[in-house]
């Protein structure tokens, strides 16, 4: 059986400092990489479709689930997969500068085999990146979260969120990058949720050259 339960807050102020202070060092390694380099990047074409997958972890515990051998497992609100599918678009054909936009699912649950409690939401994503020639990039925007609800499976009921609002900072390496969002989660009903997370994000678009 499973019921809600309130987490504790993580320390935002001290890893975003952190963060910052590392993508501040990132950033500046970046640039005089840029710098050093003479070739041109070709980024492909101007337009072109993406495939994304995050895996996330992060936020406040929302569920607890306990399991017949008396271990338990907490369900946060920021935690689970995401896949998204969306378009690239790139303003000038020589501009480092790319916009992009998607629509996924995003999900998580637990390794009860009898339950499918969880979290699920629809997400929406408005970014803008910046590219090196050396293939790093920083990019940040916004992120829709839409009707977030923990599914109790008739454990217990089921919580709905209000649709919420955040914002998405991301470093990383042609496909690959490190991801932060910070996001809250509100009800009538409930207390403020954290859905605050950081993840590992994949990203393929389609046309662009790796090399």
């Amino acid at each position: 059986m499973a019921c809600p339960v309130r987490g504790a807050l993580i320390n935002r102020e001290k890893f975003m400092k952190s963060l910052t202070a590392t993508g501040l060092l990132v950033l500046a390694s970046l640039a005089a990489t840029a710098q050093a380099e003479d070739t041109e990047m070709d980024f492909g074409p101007r337009v072109g479709f993406l495939g994304q997958l995050d895996l996330d972890y992060g936020g406040d515990d929302v569920a607890t689930v306990f399991f017949e051998d008396d271990d338990s497992q907490n369900i946060k609100a920021g935690q689970g997969m995401a896949v998204s599918l969306g378009a690239y678009f790139r303003p000038i054909a020589s501009s480092s500068f790319e916009i992009d936009a998607s629509v996924g699912y995003k999900f998580s649950t637990t390794a009860a085999s009898n339950a499918d409690i969880g979290v699920e939401r629809t997400m929406l994503q408005l970014g803008v990146s910046h590219r090196w020639p050396n293939g790093f990039y920083l990019g940040g925007g916004l992120v829709e979260n839409l009707s977030p609800t923990v599914n109790g499976d008739g454990f217990f009921e089921d919580i709905d969120f209000d649709n919420a609002t955040g914002y998405n900072v991301e470093i990383g390496w042609r496909w690959i990058s490190l991801h932060y969002t910070g996001m809250t989660y509100k009800s009538d009903l409930y207390e403020d949720v954290d859905a605050s997370h950081f993840g590992v994000r994949f990203t393929y678009r389609y046309g662009q050259k790796y090399r």
